[in-house]
């Protein structure tokens, strides 16, 4: 059997913090909780998905939007 990926389990855990994020039953010190797991998911996934083609235009906007201009 293969082992998962990285992604996969990030995907995973996404879902199950969005299952938790909507079940009624979860008490507001845990849906803070949970909701700051979420976020931290949804970066990681975002940040090892593989970057899509971009312009020269939009590489100066990240730079720049980095530095604060």
């Amino acid at each position: 059997m293969t082992e998962p990926t990285t992604t996969a389990r990030l995907e995973a855990l996404r879902d199950r913090l969005e299952a938790v994020l909507r079940d009624p039953e979860t008490s507001p010190r845990d849906l803070a909780t949970v909701s700051r797991e979420y976020r931290l998911t949804l970066e990681k996934l975002e940040a090892s998905a593989p970057a899509a083609a971009s312009s020269p235009l939009d590489e100066i906007a990240k730079r720049r939007a980095k530095r604060g201009a």
